[in-house]
């Protein structure tokens, strides 16, 4: 078995030309599996092991880059081909894009791990399988935390979002977060690959693959023991007291989301759901991202509709188009807003982190306006960025809405604020609409999952189409309304946790790593 195995390692290292571009392809697919909704983690072996192999035995510069080029499409194209199914809700317009994204987009996105090959190929000291393993996996975490904040950021199925295939794996956010657990994940993946090493022992190899994957066990034991002291405590004291949530699925199909001729009919849909039975029990209602299809204002004829709809003491939290200002100066924000049974605006946020193609152009100025046809010729306005902010009846919360819930620092500590004074709980609004039933809105509810199992604080997550839910400080599914299903979910606010590891020390341990990357470089 043992010769066998090495035997296989070393027919993979030889492969060239498209043979070893297919193989990088396929290794690359296979990372896409470990992300959800698969969660195949197993395949991290294949996934990163592989590239490893091919990567550390290249035969130069050109074929490493090549080797993770390759691979990055792979696991891109499988791992985000739902860009194109958003590009499927208006074909007339935008149906020309679908190859341009399925293979342009996805090319371009693959030159960082195109790049993170090259520099741990040219980094000084083929020798020595072990260290170099160390130093891969070191070096793949600095490029993705690269991919998450160069270009406005795409920190989209980091390697660290597969541990949210168990309770117990995503545990260990909680001590390194997603960054921390992408280390992890391309370690443990690339571990196996000593085995195939000649210059060193078996039992050298070997036990160094098995501490490696000892370290995960060991971890898998430290969930099972966090959520044990979880479920010990009393569940009444789990819970915000005196607040229940409602929370609402209407499941509007985007094309009929923004027909002039059907707006309010979806809108109508909306107010008839939050006014099933048991509304009286309900302290907040809470609607999707633009859940309201219309550019409004404060203190509309529209506003006050909306709040006509609640019982006195019950608030609604709704996203919505806001604007301002006429004619040069108008400008349009993504928001959430909180209205009372008036309509009065009591509390909004305006989304900061947006789209790029989607809510905003990059380079628009660079670009004909007669080209700009399809995409419109205004973006939307920027919000404050990082906030908490106070909501009627509630405690403190932290707003994102869609985009902004998959980058981990949107969980950390806003600026000029406290340990004192951290939100109690974690707000997502999205439309997630556009994907339809693709792997896209479990990616985007599993990095939502991330957020809160990180730092210790709940989640509170509404879609219009799903995958909506409640997700407790560990991370956990409280509750959940299933992707594709029309439904109202009505909900207690779990109570957050005291600080975990990772949010007192958050992005300190990539520093940390960096540094272990050089010692091991210089010895």
């Amino acid at each position: 078995m043992i010769v066998t195995a090495r035997q296989w390692m070393k027919a993979a290292i030889a492969l060239q030309g498209g043979r070893r571009n297919a193989a990088a392809f396929v290794f690359g697919f296979a990372a896409a599996l470990t992300m959800a909704p698969f969660f195949v983690f197993p395949l991290v072996l294949i996934a990163y092991g592989g590239l490893f192999l091919l990567v550390h035995k290249a035969p130069n510069k050109k074929r490493a880059f090549a080797d993770g080029w390759w691979w990055g499409w792979g696991f891109y194209i499988a791992g985000l081909y739902w860009f194109c199914v958003a590009l499927m809700t208006d074909m007339a317009a935008f149906g020309w894009m679908i190859p341009f994204t399925l293979f342009g987009v996805t090319a371009f996105i693959a030159l960082y791990p195109a790049l993170a090959s090259l520099v741990f190929y040219t980094i000084p000291g083929k020798r020595g399988t072990i260290r170099r393993i160390i130093i891969f996996s070191v070096l793949w975490t600095c490029v993705e935390f690269a991919r998450g904040h160069l270009l406005t950021g795409f920190p989209w199925n980091i390697p660290g979002n597969a541990f949210a295939f168990s309770d117990k794996a995503i545990q260990l956010a909680s001590v390194f977060g997603a960054y921390g657990l992408s280390f992890w994940a391309v370690l443990l993946g690339a571990s196996w690959a000593a085995l195939h090493d000649d210059e060193i022992s078996w039992d050298r190899s070997l036990g160094f693959t098995l501490a490696v994957w000892g370290c995960f066990v060991g971890g898998m034991a430290y969930g099972e023991y966090r959520l044990e002291q979880a479920d010990a405590r009393p569940k009444e004291e789990r819970y915000v007291p005196g607040v229940m949530l409602r929370l609402v699925q209407a499941n509007i199909s985007q094309p009929h989301k923004w027909d002039p001729a059907k707006q309010m009919e979806g809108l109508q849909r909306y107010i008839q759901m939050t006014q099933s039975s048991g509304l009286s029990q309900v302290t907040h209602v809470i609607w999707p991202e633009t859940a309201v299809p219309y550019v409004v204002r404060a203190d509309t004829p529209l506003m006050r509709m909306l709040g006509s709809s609640l019982p006195e003491k019950t608030k609604l939290i709704t996203g919505m188009l806001r604007a301002e200002g006429q004619g040069k100066d108008w400008k349009i924000w993504n928001s959430m807003m909180l209205l009372d049974h008036k309509g009065t605006l009591r509390a909004s946020y305006d989304k900061s982190k947006l789209v790029p193609f989607g809510e905003f152009l990059p380079g628009r100025q660079l670009i004909p306006k007669s080209w700009l046809t399809p995409v419109g010729d205004t973006d939307f306005s920027r919000g404050p960025g990082i906030v908490n902010i106070e909501l009627d009846g509630l405690p403190p919360a932290r707003p994102m809405i869609c985009y902004e819930v998959i980058f981990p620092e949107w969980g950390a500590t806003a600026e000029n604020e406290t340990v004192k004074n951290r939100p109690a709980w974690f707000l997502n609004i999205t439309n997630d609409a556009w994907f339809g039933k693709s792997s896209g809105p479990y990616q985007h509810f599993n990095m939502a999952r991330m957020r809160a199992a990180e730092n210790g604080i709940p989640l509170v997550r509404v879609a219009n189409t799903g995958i909506s839910g409640v997700v407790d400080p560990y991370g956990r599914i409280d509750s959940q309304l299933p992707l594709g299903q029309q439904g109202i979910l009505d909900s207690k606010l779990p109570e957050p946790l005291p600080n975990t590891i990772y949010s007192a020390v958050k992005y300190y341990i990539l520093p940390v790593l960096i540094l272990i990357c050089l010692i091991l470089v210089v010895i």
